[in-house]
């Protein structure tokens, strides 16, 4: 049989676009003993869904199984409001001691005061502090400095270790050309 008609069938089946007839001749193909296994699967879930003399009774404890479900559900849902309650309250509590400290910060603020009366004397003051971040500055460059030459070894490392394959394959060659010699039977004491 050509398994594309199948296929097509199901496309169809799946997308939700088949007819009545196109579905009651998917169920007859499915049926057949010849059903390649790739569509075993489309077998059983249609069967489960077509068969309608088949439908399971419920457990007898489907009832209970579902009361207990409903009783654990609500027992979270309590536990779940009784920490939001706790959330809010911290939440509030630590809002109002922020405040608090902000207005005992603005009432004890007393404005900014000019440092210096002498200009120049601020003057020299500023020079002395940028020229204090000039130096500070340039020893971070010195402490870059060493990190380059941890670069530089780590791609010297890298050389070495790419000579050594590179010697690795040189000798898997010489040691190929000594087997065929070997195979050949050439004597090499020759």
């Amino acid at each position: 049989m050509n398994w594309s008609v199948l296929r097509n069938l199901l496309d169809k089946y799946y997308e939700g676009t088949s007819t009545a007839e196109e579905e009651r001749k998917l169920i007859d193909i499915l049926q057949r003993e010849d059903l390649p296994e790739e569509f075993q699967d489309d077998r059983i879930i249609l069967q489960g869904l077509f068969d309608s003399d088949e439908i399971p009774e419920p457990s007898s404890r489907l009832e209970a199984g579902i009361l207990d479900a409903i009783d654990e559900y609500e027992k979270r849902g309590r536990l779940a409001n009784t920490k939001t309650g706790l959330y809010s309250i911290v939440s509030i509590a630590a809002s109002i001691i922020v405040i608090l400290g902000l207005w005992f910060i603005i009432q004890n603020r007393t404005g900014l005061k000019d440092t210096y009366d002498d200009p120049q004397l601020a003057y020299n003051e500023t020079v002395e502090v940028l020229q204090r971040v000039s130096r500070n500055l340039n020893l971070g460059r010195d402490q870059i400095k060493e990190l380059s030459y941890i670069t530089e070894t780590k791609s010297r490392f890298k050389l070495i270790q790419d000579s050594r394959a590179q010697i690795e394959e040189d000798l898997d060659a010489l040691r190929y050309i000594e087997k065929s010699i070997d195979m050949l039977g050439v004597n090499k004491n020759k």
